[in-house]
């Protein structure tokens, strides 16, 4: 004989919730990365590949959202610098709001609009450390062109660039750092070549953005590792969930499924038949039953070993569930090999066309049985009922039909389906 086969999956009627998707198992695969990272407490704020990639994805649609409203909220501000200019930068005033208008606001626009295209996640954090680069370089240009006094005091505009960066959108560490340095590095170039303005004035105002950048920074590393530890904490509650939802899932499939074929077992199967014949008794509607049961089974067993007999038994039951195809339908192991199928809203005609087509299909398989009469493969007898329950009718009676027209099929030299009527029990 062939090797141990695994057991058939349960019915979709059977199943109260859906399988883990390959998301959940991902989730679960974590679990060790984030137990470390947050005994390691990650002062380098990065975690493992996986665990990064994870923290990201999760994060996108919070972060995402946000910088739709801070995007409208930066370029608001930053057109409304066209109005002091006038004041300002008289000299150059033009000049700039044909920049703000002309080249920095779409490309802004531009970039705020990309971060809704899937493809651009990955490059999420470099399009905002480039536009915070772009908005800083573009203040720093002008007050380096004007020759107007009052330019001496437009530098402080790069400041509130540098916290709204840092603290505001809330760059990643690691990018917020770069970001602020690359900007630090503009600055002092740009205030070096102000031939009006004082050495000991130029070195307070590179004092003064350099301060800004550290305590901005200092917030940043701050807001970021408590995110990334609340990150942590969160993500293995979620697993901690998952695996008892797993736990309790698979101990609900066990006491409703046979733990040999896999299909619903007798206790539940009752369970249904109730409910569907409390159903069908309301509605007046039909209900049928297939009962049905290997052919010469106890001979197969006795001669090719009860680990055969199983395997046959489940390769039986694989191919009752693959060959039963409705979700309300429930296919169930009813003792030794007798299965039984129960199925709602079914007339006898379609009973009987399920009958055959279970018949056929372990019948397909060829599976020898060198010790049965009916052929040299197993195969099965069915019995079929259906009908619509009455006022005071028990489910039992139905059942009690089924068996009667199994009995009759195997009377008749099995392999074979027999329905069971009113009037009499005749062969398919």
């Amino acid at each position: 004989m062939s090797q141990q086969l695994s057991p058939a999956p349960l019915t979709p009627a059977l199943l109260t919730t859906e399988a883990d998707g390959p998301g959940q198992q991902a989730l679960l695969a974590l679990e060790q990365s984030a137990s470390e990272a947050l005994a390691a407490r990650r002062p380098w704020l990065l975690f493992a590949p996986q665990l990064e990639a994870q923290f990201e994805r999760d994060a996108t649609a919070e972060r995402v959202a946000r910088f739709r409203v801070l995007g409208v909220i930066a370029l608001l501000i930053l057109n409304l610098f066209n109005i002091t200019d006038r004041s300002m930068l008289p000299d150059i005033a033009e000049q700039a709001m044909t920049i703000r208008l002309g080249i920095l606001s779409p490309v802004m626009a531009a970039a705020l609009l990309a971060l809704y295209l899937p493809g651009v996640a990955r490059w999420r954090e470099w399009i905002l450390a480039a536009l915070v680069v772009l908005a800083s370089a573009s203040l720093i240009y002008f007050f380096t062109q004007s020759r107007h006094p009052n330019a001496l005091q437009y530098h402080t505009g790069v400041i509130l660039i540098v916290m709204f960066g840092n603290i505001v959108i809330r760059l990643r560490f690691w990018f917020a750092f770069a970001t602020s340095l690359l900007i630090l590095v503009l600055y002092i170039t740009g205030i070096a070549q102000l031939q009006h303005m004082a050495p000991e004035i130029k070195l307070n105002s590179d004092m003064v953005l350099f301060s800004a950048v550290a305590i901005s920074l200092v917030a940043n590393y701050q807001m970021e590792y408590d995110s990334r530890r609340g990150y942590l904490q969160t993500l293995l509650q979620r697993i901690e969930a998952l695996k008892l939802k797993r736990s309790r899932d698979e101990l609900d499939r066990q006491a409703k499924s046979d733990p040999l074929t896999g299909l619903a077992n007798r206790r539940y199967f009752d369970s249904r038949l109730l409910s569907e014949w409390s159903r069908a008794q309301r509605e007046q509607d039909t209900i049928a039953i297939i009962y049905l049961d290997v052919d010469n089974f106890k001979a197969y067993n006795d001669h090719y070993g009860h680990q055969a007999g199983d395997e046959c038994l489940i390769r039986v039951a694989r191919e009752i569930n693959a060959s039963v195809q409705r979700s309300s339908d429930v296919c169930a192991r009813y003792g030794g090999e007798e299965f039984i199928i129960l199925l709602p809203q079914t007339t006898l005609a379609s009973a009987r066309a399920v009958a055959e087509r279970v018949r056929n299909a372990i019948e397909a398989i060829q599976l020898r049985h060198d010790y049965s009469d009916a052929a040299k493969w197993v195969t099965i007898s069915c019995g079929v009922a259906c009908c619509v329950p009455r006022p005071g009718d028990s489910s039992g009676s139905l059942i009690e039909n089924a068996d009667h027209a199994l009995y009759a099929a195997k009377s008749a030299g099995r392999n074979q389906v027999c329905i069971h009527t009113q009037q009499a029990i005749s062969a398919a």
